[in-house]
């Protein structure tokens, strides 16, 4: 197939182009430069927005290193652009996987416009230059704002912030034929945001401790191996994709080597979240994840971490 990837250099985007371009066409189109908000920005809470720190700036530095190796070699045609205004409409595409968009919620309360423009303008444009063509959209469990217990897909929609608010919109362009996959915090090498192993290292050096929010969760790989069995067997609709189980501060005190304090914490909202069920995902593309528990994943996510980080 002849694939379009928005956001292919992104965290979520790179992975599926690294997997998918191995077998098929695929074409990059991503926005990002060394001002783009997600990577140059982050909320210090109380403090307001601020710019990046040295240990963060060092980890996402690492981390596009890791994205730009990944995808090397397994894209066709690359297009710069963060508006989604791209001029190649004689090119067709079989699908459409819709990556990009300014991918923080705390963020988008900063650039609630860039918000906006990237997460549902950015689609509307592209259904309007491909209007035949399936599409895949990555929406957001923030679509239902928070929650307690266990919910699934006919969860009623709600948010209160420009980013859910956004991908509640954006969900509304989407048409018959395509998919909608609504994630949970998804983690995993690659990962400029909030990489596990950066926040502990800026905790550390700032001797607080390392805060972890224990809520439902979905590793990078089990998430790129599901977005591949809905392309081999595509059934339009709308998916929750999360594990059974949550994040724990029990988990990465095993896994990390050196005695940590750590400490749970409430959701970006400072309310708990529940967990998402995926039982409609597992059960309509047959379908069952890799990893049975946080630890494992954790495991796998730290030996790829110290491996590219030896190398650098």
């Amino acid at each position: 197939m002849r694939i379009l990837i928005t956001g292919g250099l992104g965290f979520v985007g790179a992975h599926l182009v690294a997997f998918l371009g191995k077998s098929h066409d695929v074409d990059i189109l991503d926005g990002f430069n060394g001002n783009y908000v997600g990577y140059k920005y982050i909320h210090r809470g109380s403090q307001g927005l601020q710019e990046t720190n040295p240990i963060e700036k060092h980890h996402r530095q690492l981390n596009l290193r890791y994205r730009l190796d990944l995808i090397k070699g397994y894209f066709n045609k690359f297009y710069n652009n963060h508006s989604f205004e791209f001029a190649f409409k004689s090119t067709k595409y079989d699908l459409i996987i819709n990556c990009g968009s300014l991918s923080e919620a705390i963020l988008s309360q900063h650039f609630p416009e860039f918000t906006q423009d990237s997460i549902v303008t950015g689609l509307h444009r592209i259904k309007k230059s491909y209007p035949n063509t399936p599409c895949l959209h990555i929406s957001s469990s923030m679509v239902y704002g928070t929650w307690e217990g266990v919910i699934d897909e006919q969860y009623s929609l709600g948010s209160e912030n420009p980013y859910g608010l956004s991908k509640i919109k954006a969900e509304t362009i989407c048409g018959e034929n395509d998919v909608i996959l609504r994630p949970i915090h998804i983690y995993g090498m690659g990962d400029s945001k909030f990489p596990i192993w950066m926040n502990i290292e800026r905790q550390i050096a700032a001797n607080k401790p390392v805060l972890i929010e224990r809520a439902g969760c979905i590793y990078i790989d089990d998430f790129i191996l599901a977005i591949k069995k809905i392309i081999d067997n595509w059934k339009s609709g709308t998916y929750n994709i999360s594990y059974n189980f949550t994040r724990t501060a029990e988990a990465l005190n095993k896994v990390f080597p050196e005695p940590l304090d750590i400490k749970e914490k409430l959701g970006p909202t400072g309310k708990p979240r529940g967990l998402l069920v995926s039982e409609k995902l597992t059960k309509t593309f047959n379908f069952n994840f890799s990893y049975q528990d946080y630890e494992s994943t954790i495991k796998d996510y730290y030996t790829k971490y110290e491996n590219f980080r030896s190398q650098q």
